[in-house]
């Protein structure tokens, strides 16, 4: 019975042992863990994403759209800037083209407003100038313009007028400006769609469209036009694009699924 009770007590004794061994392993292996995991930073990384704003709610940018840019929402479903350098470039060409787009608007509520020939007649007219000499001072002035342009955003990388680059006579420029000269010249380029649209359907500007529809808005508008059956049609797909987006990604167990278009790198590897 001594020897039982005294080889129990040494049984007893070692594993107490152990187990404190094991313990005082597992707590500094723990503690080296700490040391090396950084949890916070992706916590606030996925907290960031989940607040930054999309196109759509709950969209998943791609993976080239991280944010960095001014105005970027995660919009590019042609993939047109996973290239770097050309979506420099775009954002000078979305800038130019928001900013035409916003005169062209502004000059054609002016011309409606004003009881001016219809916009899309203008070139029809009858001018002091006759229209090929009209059409050499074009080409003249803008073929100077445009070559300066593009000399000063290689030298820059930024937009500017002439000599001038910047070109802030004024001195507004700010990330905030910037982003609103952004936004406004996206809703012209749509608007001026619409202007465009609405002249080709029913053959008039834009207020005039406006007044006929507020006259009697559940006969005339979009949808009992001449396009109506068209126009059902594209509002149905945009309604369903960003249910197809996400699933697309949910069934490809978040891998981003990047669509082939000529001027992706990747159909180059694949005409390879």
């Amino acid at each position: 019975l001594p020897v039982l009770l005294r080889l129990t007590r040494d049984t007893m004794s070692a594993l107490l042992m152990n187990k404190s061994v094991a313990s005082g392993a597992s707590l500094k292996a723990s503690t080296r863990s700490v040391g090396r995991i950084t949890p916070a930073p992706a916590r606030r990384s996925v907290a960031a994403q989940a607040a930054r704003e999309m196109w759509y709610p709950g969209a998943t940018p791609p993976a080239h759209l991280d944010g960095s840019m001014l105005g970027d929402y995660g919009f590019d479903p042609l993939r047109l800037g996973t290239n770097p350098d050309r979506m420099k470039w775009f954002r000078e060409a979305e800038l130019t083209n928001g900013r035409w787009a916003m005169a062209a608007v502004v000059g054609i509520l002016f011309t409606d407003l004003v009881g001016l020939p219809k916009w899309w007649e203008a070139g029809a007219q009858t001018y002091p100038i006759d229209n090929q000499t009209l059409a050499i001072i074009e080409i003249a002035v803008f073929a100077f313009l445009e070559a300066k342009r593009y000399e000063g955003y290689k030298k820059t990388g930024g937009t500017g007028f002439a000599f001038f680059f910047p070109f802030d006579p004024m001195g507004m420029r700010s990330p905030e400006k910037e982003l609103k000269e952004l936004k406004n010249g996206r809703l012209a380029m749509l608007a001026f769609l619409g202007f465009a649209s609405t002249a080709a359907v029913n053959g008039q500007g834009p207020i005039e469209s406006l007044q006929t529809h507020l006259a009697d808005p559940a006969h005339n508008n979009i949808f009992t036009s001449s396009v109506g059956k068209e126009s059902c049609v594209f509002v149905a797909v945009l309604s369903v694009l960003p249910i197809i987006i996400e699933a697309t990604k949910t069934l490809g167990k978040g891998k981003e699924s990047v669509p082939l278009f000529p001027w992706n790198e990747e159909w180059e590897k694949v005409a390879k």
